[in-house]
């Protein structure tokens, strides 16, 4: 029983419903736009350091790969940097190396100056190009006075076998200029000392920090 308010309404479900005026979407889609367009240098230098990580990953397995194949089976073993394909036929043998190589190798001694595939990789995995004009680019080098032709041999302990350091640069000039340079791209580098030790890391990191040379 409801006494004295019988009969009255006690309750009113009715809310009152209101929404968006045209001005106020217009208002926050144009706020969104200005956020968006402040944000897509930093995503897009974000996703370009992702693809220039990627592909120092790829080249760094491929490094260990070698060095690691060199002690198990106690022959010399060699990363190769190449531009020849590595659906070539008889590739271990027939590869040319080249210091620019956007493809790569490793292969082991097998006796009579012949060598046995045991791994191939085209640039193209891990976000390198196998093209002329590809994205990341690649550059090896010794460490002076040696010489480097495209090749990064190991022994049967791990070391290099010509007792040179090695290190091989990965840039990505059609996305922008590394940081060394004055631009905005975290480059990497990977580097191989002459006892073999193998390191991904970026040139421009500060003395210190985990990602540093």
């Amino acid at each position: 029983m409801l006494g004295g308010e019988e009969g009255r309404l006690v309750l009113n479900a009715r809310v009152q419903q209101r929404g968006f005026t045209i001005v106020e979407l217009l208002v926050g889609i144009t706020i969104l736009a200005i956020l968006l367009a402040l944000g897509a240098p930093a995503m897009g230098t974000y996703l370009q350091n992702s693809k220039l990580g990627s592909a120092a990953s790829n080249y760094f397995q491929g490094a260990q790969m070698a060095r690691t194949e060199a002690i198990r089976r106690n022959v010399r073993t060699e990363f190769v940097l190449t531009d020849t394909p590595i659906a070539t036929a008889n590739l271990a043998n027939v590869v040319a190396p080249a210091v620019n190589g956007r493809n790569w190798i490793v292969r082991a001694a097998a006796g009579g100056g012949l060598f046995t595939l045991l791994e191939a990789k085209s640039g193209a995995e891990g976000d390198a190009s196998s093209s002329a004009t590809g994205h990341v680019q690649i550059t090896g080098a010794a460490v002076a006075p040696a010489v480097f032709d495209g090749r990064i041999p190991f022994n049967g302990f791990g070391a290099t076998a010509n007792g040179a350091g090695y290190l091989i640069d990965i840039k990505n000039p059609s996305a922008g200029v590394c940081v060394a340079d004055g631009g905005t791209l975290r480059c990497r580098r990977i580097t191989v000392s002459p006892g073999g030790q193998i390191v991904s890391c970026d040139p421009m990191a500060p003395p210190g920090d985990s990602r540093a040379c």
